[in-house]
């Protein structure tokens, strides 16, 4: 047999007895030990610590919902859970509004909670890329190809139609660099982009607990998503009108603000799909 097959059997059996062997392996790889011993003598190398973690913490990506609109329109969360609450504003925000919902999970390591540190998987789901680790260059990959066609089939089947590019795709992430909703577009002319702009913050007047709003092709954003819009899922190939929302830190804290954050985009989202359906096109 295989000696990773038999780690990998005597790794499932110790499961059944333990919940805090994950723990252990985490504790491993973030320490300077080359080898971790196992009951009975066994020795787990550090890339063989990895790939049994990747097993323990699948990555996946699931269609949730299909969009019941007159335009083909998805929400997608292509980075839980390294992007926290992600998948949160995600889901309010497909259910209310009628949207496919496509979550992508635990494709990227190190996201502080679930996978504390690298266990060899940072893939960025929405471009055929992968790096290794946040912030790392980012190169293109079989395994990162592989894992991006599998997310544009699911947007497919999530946005009710045979093929692509669909109508609307809104993507949803997370972000810790500047106190601004930032939201960076492809097919959105400035004129709606100002309307859109104009909605959020006539209801910031009357929330403040909002955060400020940056909004392509009105703004200079920090987080542009230059890779997704030249490689990935923002392409016009995949989507006519595209919006990626980098929600700040402060609007995830606490369920006040993240009620109060997913009801305004909500409202300016839907005032987009009141133009689309009524125009066919963003305009």
């Amino acid at each position: 047999m295989n000696p990773l097959r038999k780690i990998r059997k005597w790794f499932q059996s110790a499961m059944a007895r333990t919940d805090d062997f994950p723990a252990q392996l985490f504790a491993f790889l973030a320490g300077d030990d080359e080898e971790f011993r196992l009951v009975g003598g066994k020795i787990l190398t550090r890339e063989a610590a990895r790939q049994l973690l990747q097993e323990l913490i699948p990555a996946e990506i699931e269609v949730r919902g299909v969009c019941t609109r007159s335009i083909s329109a998805v929400a997608a969360a292509p980075h839980v859970s390294f992007d926290n609450w992600s998948e949160y504003f995600c889901n309010r925000t497909a259910r209310t509004l009628g949207l496919g919902r496509v979550i992508a999970t635990n494709f990227r390591d190190q996201d502080g909670l679930r996978i504390p540190v690298s266990i060899g998987r940072h893939i960025h789901v929405n471009r055929p890329f992968e790096s290794n680790g946040p912030g790392k260059p980012e190169r293109e990959t079989e395994r990162a190809r592989r894992v991006h066609e599998q997310y544009l089939a699911a947007l497919r089947q999530a946005s009710g139609r045979a093929g692509l590019p669909m109508d609307l795709l809104v993507e949803f992430h997370s972000h810790r660099r500047t106190p601004f909703l930032e939201i960076a577009t492809v097919g959105l002319t400035s004129d709606l982009a100002h309307e859109l702009a104009g909605v959020y913050r006539s209801r910031r007047v009357r929330t403040p607990l909002l955060p400020e709003l940056r909004i392509e092709p009105l703004d200079e954003l920090q987080l542009r998503a230059e890779s997704a819009k030249t490689n990935g899922s923002l392409r016009p190939a995949v989507a006519t009108c595209g919006l990626h929302v980098e929600i700040p830190r402060e609007t995830r804290r606490e369920e006040t603000f993240r009620a109060a954050g997913s009801a305004a985009l909500i409202e300016l989202l839907s005032l987009l799909l009141e133009r689309m359906e009524g125009d066919d096109r963003p305009s």
